[in-house]
């Protein structure tokens, strides 16, 4: 006799017990918060940013934006230990620059439209959907800059030394007050 001729509730019981057997065997998923900015995805922005502007670099991280704007001639900055979302940054800024994290990128949608000033946001695409994105983006004239090709993000097992695959998502530059020559702007 074979599993599906005997007792329906056991071959449920067992499917029950492979599948959590299956789940714990699986790797972990990644953690999305700790994606750091590539210079490459800064390759995309800085043509549209003025050099004449200081930039606050909110989600500071690592530092590998901040890096790359001041290696550019930018002014940037920032600082890890601020909390971007409940703090302001001491003395002056114009324009808010970020890679947030991915969990939770609303809550720094709404801070960068709190702020009233400039931003560019570096985001995966698929965030520009849903209810909440809606609510937030449409009244707000933003602009766009789609790379032609995903960012690899710098992640801790790079930083480890461990070779990675390239990112499984697109990202997008979504910005405002930036004056780009579209609204929606493909880059390559």
């Amino acid at each position: 006799m074979n599993l599906s001729e005997s007792n329906p509730y056991l071959c449920i019981e067992y499917l029950a017990f492979k599948l959590e057997e299956n789940m714990n065997k699986s790797p972990k998923l990644h953690n999305f918060n700790d994606m750091y900015t590539p210079p490459k995805a800064m390759e995309y922005i800085i043509p549209f940013l003025d050099k004449d502007l200081t930039y606050w670099e909110a989600c500071y991280g690592k530092g590998h934006m901040a890096d790359e704007l001041r290696k550019r001639g930018f002014n940037v900055r920032g600082h890890k230990n601020i909390d971007c979302l409940e703090e302001q940054l001491e003395g002056d800024w114009d324009f808010w620059i970020t890679n947030p994290p991915f969990n939770g990128n609303k809550k720094f949608l709404k801070r960068a439209i709190e702020l009233k000033k400039p931003f560019a946001l570096l985001l995966r695409l698929e965030h520009l959907g849903g209810v909440e994105a809606m609510r937030l983006l449409k009244d707000l004239d933003f602009q766009i800059i789609i790379p032609e090709k995903r960012v690899n993000y710098i992640t801790p097992k790079m930083l480890a030394g461990e070779k990675v695959g390239g990112s499984s998502f697109h990202s997008i530059w979504l910005t405002y007050k930036l004056k780009l020559p579209k609204q929606i702007n493909y880059i390559n």
